[in-house]
């Protein structure tokens, strides 16, 4: 199966900046977000008002274009996630994302009409170490950039602390080659340790096909495969 990158548009149709989700003019709300911040789940999380669009643009192409999902600015950006339509949300229930991830309900206003979406949160400091636990790092390739090397690695643990010394002595970064997945994921988020989020080439039609607004997808320089069971 072929995986691609996904990531936020970063332009709406016009070619201006896309607008992002917001609620700074929420008092009290950095308390809320530390809540769920890190990944911890918490039972009926929900912030009471509805998230408005925001953007380092213009405040008159604010509310310029409605997205099935906008990235988070603001206060709200300690969450790792996205906020999702809830014609998303039904369209990734049908397919396996990586586990754990947390939905919670939410709202977000345009154009003085008030939508249904959710916050979606996908990675965390509480979140990414069971997210690695997807990966066979002992058939994973990575390679050095100053001696061409192939390398492995036995677990995360590893792999940070060998990419540590390699960025303290020379100042680069391990390069992917390939990452085994151990299952055959549609969604799996790596941003929090490989920079990265995955989505599979079944999801991305889907996407396509149902019209979703505000993503884009971009081929990937180095490999994903799907370990043999």
């Amino acid at each position: 199966m072929k995986y691609y990158k996904i990531i936020p548009t970063l332009n709406n149709d016009n070619g201006r900046i896309s607008s992002s989700a917001s609620v700074d003019n929420l008092s009290m709300i950095e308390s809320e977000f530390e809540k769920i911040r890190y990944g911890k789940h918490v039972k009926d999380f929900s912030i009471k008002d509805p998230f408005y669009l925001e953007s380092f643009d213009d405040k008159e192409y604010w509310e310029y274009q409605l997205n099935d999902i906008h990235s988070f600015i603001g206060k709200a950006k300690v969450v790792t996630g996205w906020l999702i339509s809830k014609k998303l949300k039904k369209i990734f229930s049908g397919f396996k994302i990586s586990q754990p991830h947390y939905l919670y309900s939410s709202q977000l206003l345009y154009q003085n009409v008030i939508y249904k979406y959710f916050i979606f949160q996908f990675s965390g400091k509480s979140i990414y170490r069971e997210l690695t636990s997807y990966i066979d790092f002992s058939k994973s390739e990575f390679i050095n950039p100053s001696t061409q090397e192939l390398r492995f690695f036995l677990n995360i643990d590893h792999f940070i602390e060998e990419s540590e010394e390699l960025y303290f002595e020379k100042d680069i970064d391990f390069v992917k080659k390939k990452i085994v997945l151990k299952d055959d994921l549609d969604f799996f988020p790596m941003q929090s340790f490989f920079k990265d989020n995955l989505v599979s080439e079944r999801l991305k039609e889907v996407i396509e096909n149902e019209f979703i607004t505000g993503f884009e997808f971009s081929e990937l320089n180095y490999e994903v495969v799907v370990k043999k069971s």
